[in-house]
């Protein structure tokens, strides 16, 4: 008698029906795929979410952006590095007679100062919103070189939260004056802190307040603060 040739194939275990091995290869193979998805969720590298980091200075418009920054997030350091030693804030206010009255009322240190008080206190929060694309002219101010002074004129939203007065909410516009780097008068405190004369960073020297004609709406417990 001849012997029946050697299954080369793979040899059934001894005690499975058909049926149930059919079963263990479908779950199996279900399993492997389960297994492949889930290696496959488990290496996927996701994008970090953007950070939220102040603008450049390196630009007229940078330098404004920045600062506006500094404020919304009650970044005092970013505000400090960003104003000249001769810094003046004008005020939109008139004068008895009814004209425009455009005398500095805040200069660097004092301006610095109101900020940090107002930083510090947990219960006022500073929101302003300012033109979403900046654009830079030409100094008009006698005597400037349009190659290291600029001027920006932006709409602005300014919301101020405070917990123990009210709110304040003016809207209007404001013009901040832009030096370049190269060309300003760096404080002493950071010439300290290793700040040098650089052509590729903008400071800001002047901010001229222009709400006047744009409209308040002030509701305070405590109007003389």
């Amino acid at each position: 008698m001849s012997r029946a040739p050697a299954h080369r194939g793979c040899t059934r275990p001894s005690g499975v029906p058909g049926m149930r091995r059919s079963r263990l290869l479908k779950m199996s193979a279900a399993l492997g795929v389960v297994a492949a998805l889930g290696m496959g969720c488990a290496t996927t590298i996701l994008a970090p979410l953007p950070a939220d980091v102040p603008p450049a200075a390196s630009s007229a418009t940078g330098v404004v952006q920045r600062f506006v920054w500094g404020l919304n997030h009650k970044d005092l350091d970013v505000v400090r590095g960003l104003l000249t030693d001769d810094f003046v804030f004008i005020s939109a206010g008139t004068d008895s007679a009814g004209n425009p009255d455009r005398v500095p009322i805040y200069r660097r240190d004092d301006l610095l100062a109101l900020l940090e008080a107002a930083m510090v206190d947990s219960s006022v929060s500073v929101n302003i919103v300012v033109d979403r694309n900046l654009v830079a002219f030409p100094d008009t101010r006698p005597g400037r070189n349009p190659i290291w002074h600029k001027q920006v004129r932006t709409s602005i939203d300014l919301t101020v939260r405070d917990g123990s007065v009210g709110n304040l909410h003016k809207t209007g516009n404001a013009l901040f004056f832009a030096t370049r780097g190269d060309s300003v008068a760096i404080p002493a405190e950071l010439i300290a802190r290793g700040f040098k004369p650089d052509s590729t960073r903008w400071w800001l020297d002047r901010w001229e307040d222009e709400t006047l004609g744009g409209g308040a709406v002030r509701a305070a417990t405590q109007p003389q603060r």
